[in-house]
């Protein structure tokens, strides 16, 4: 009957990757947004100024912990594509598995979210050239950096940037395992060196440097203007006060916590991975320590480097006065405060400013790449369960890659990145579809932990197969992920109208293709239950 089950016997996926990709992918993936912009902007957040970034960015960690020793036990237990997607349907229940990993893969965690980070990643790349050009003088230099910033040439970018990506796609993980281990190191290395520049340029350099690239008194003007109100005739409404320490720092981790997602996208290869019960320990505990040490280092550098006071005073009034921002800076450009523009000003070097520029550039293409894999192997596994469309399942035999089900991923990530340019022009439908993405990227994390509870009593059978049988264990993990997949849950439940119908309607289309994929599944004598009693093959 197995082979009546299943779409094949077998996936026809190879195993290539090795325990350091898991742990390089690990790493890339949560590390675009919480190293290039919430170490700076964050700091500006009228309800987060006075509190400690580091200290937000642990606590932030210490949550995903739990969540990555989760997603360690049920990668190594369970070595499928999808895995989480696997050991849900066939612990808890087929349609919570189901409905869990619809909402993420359609959602922010993968096809929409890639298209979004492709569009907002290319604006990394701003403040660097802004720097480059008054630094130089280059007027070419200075426009580019208005054009990366430009909601149609944005758009365009991100065009390009899908079509690549699903190029790659086709070729399978042994050329995704090559790609990504350039792309991830060459940034990696960079990154490091950029963060030793600054800890060698001393307290407050992007402060005292300012001037030098923007004019003098700029920087006295901006910090004027955001902690009195005022600066000759350019005034605000509401100036900039510090809250209380623990506070501020609460306020923080609500950024903070976003900069962890991401984690959960390598226990898709399951499938693609050599030795997998060692590779995803050492990956995963490799790839943790790593965000950790980066995401601490860079909280701490880029307040020290950069004057923690002026960079709030920055990044207040361009997220809440860039008008008079501009005014101040009598139309030089604005960029949004990030690291690789704290960077370039500290080291006020042209080149090396582009070269940072297109690094962090390049830490969204890494984040972008194993996320729109996971979408894949989501979409295959759930075709292969016959949940989904069989020609979903289809890999290509040269290349042992999924087939549609990258196709389908790349008309899923247009979308994203259409309405990520939407939301830019102020679409109010569209605004509510981002929103939706957050939702939808950390909805599973509760059935997860759900289902690591269950599982030694629930599914004894399957409990026999975990490489950690311990009960107590997995109850405390499980139950510590599903309390923190519940605040995720409370946290991202937007009450705007148009948010919850976009919820709404993306669950009804996926139960009416699982109730229509279970309907033809009978029709041809093939049992559902049977489908999610068993682990599908590797």
């Amino acid at each position: 009957m197995g082979e009546e089950l299943f779409v094949r016997r077998a996936s026809g996926l190879v195993r290539e990757l090795e325990w350091y990709d898991v742990m390089l992918w690990a790493l890339a993936t949560p590390a675009a947004s919480g190293m290039t912009y919430y170490a700076a902007k964050m700091l500006g957040d009228p309800t987060a100024y006075g509190g400690d970034p580091v200290m937000a960015f642990f606590i932030a960690g210490l949550l995903f912990l739990p969540l990555m020793l989760a997603f360690m036990v049920i990668a190594t237990s369970f070595p499928r594509s999808s895995s989480l997607y696997v050991f849900v349907s066939r612990t808890l229940h087929p349609v919570l598995g189901y409905m869990s990993f619809w909402y993420f893969i359609i959602g922010g965690g993968c096809a929409l979210g890639s298209g979004f980070l492709a569009y907002i990643g290319i604006k990394a790349l701003a403040g660097p050239l802004a720097v480059a050009g008054v630094l130089t003088g280059n007027p070419t230099l200075l426009s580019l950096s208005y054009v990366v910033t430009d909601p149609v040439n944005q758009l365009v970018i991100a065009l390009v940037v899908v079509v690549i990506v699903w190029l790659l796609n086709i070729f399978g993980a042994r050329v995704l395992k090559w790609t990504m281990r350039v792309l991830i190191t060459i940034p990696l290395i960079i990154t490091i060196v950029a963060l030793g520049g600054l800890a060698l340029a001393g307290p407050n350099a992007f402060y005292n440097n300012w001037d030098r690239v923007f004019g003098p008194g700029t920087a006295e003007a901006i910090t004027k203007l955001a902690y009195t109100g005022s600066y000759g005739d350019v005034k605000i409404d509401q100036p900039l006060t510090k809250v209380a320490y623990w506070d501020g720092t609460m306020s923080m981790l609500l950024w903070t916590l976003w900069a962890w997602t991401g984690l959960e996208v390598v226990t898709f290869i399951g499938s693609e991975v050599k030795h997998p019960t060692k590779s995803y320990i050492k990956g995963y505990i490799g790839g943790f320590l790593g965000v950790m040490i980066l995401y601490l280092v860079n909280a701490f550098l880029i307040p020290f480097s950069g004057n923690y006071d002026f960079l709030a005073a920055y990044s207040y009034l361009k997220m809440d006065y860039p008008d008079q921002l501009s005014a101040i800076l009598k139309g030089l450009p604005t960029p949004d405060p990030s690291v690789p523009f704290v960077v370039s000003v500290v080291l006020m070097n042209p080149a090396i400013a582009i070269i940072v520029g297109v690094t962090y550039f390049l830490w969204y293409l890494n984040t972008i790449i194993p996320i729109w894999v996971a979408g894949v192997r989501g979409f295959f596994s759930m075709a292969f369960d016959r949940m989904l469309p069989e020609k979903l399942a289809e890999v290509s035999p040269k290349w042992a890659s999924p087939t549609w089900a990258n196709h389908v991923m790349a008309i899923v990530a247009l979308f994203g990145v259409l309405f990520t340019y939407l939301d830019a022009l102020g679409s109010t439908l569209a605004a509510a579809v981002v929103s939706f993405m957050d939702f939808s990227c950390l909805f599973f994390v509760w059935p997860v932990g759900l289902a690591l509870m269950l599982a030694p009593w629930w599914r004894p059978d399957l409990h026999k197969q975990m490489t950690w049988q311990s009960k107590a264990l997995l109850f405390t993990v499980g139950a510590l992920t599903f309390a923190i997949g519940w605040y995720f849950m409370i946290f991202t439940a937007y009450k705007e109208l148009l948010v919850m119908l976009v919820n709404i309607i993306v669950g009804v289309v996926g139960v009416a293709i699982f109730a229509a994929m279970s309907a033809r599944n009978r029709s041809r004598g093939i049992e559902v239950e049977k489908i999610y009693y068993t682990i599908p093959p590797a």
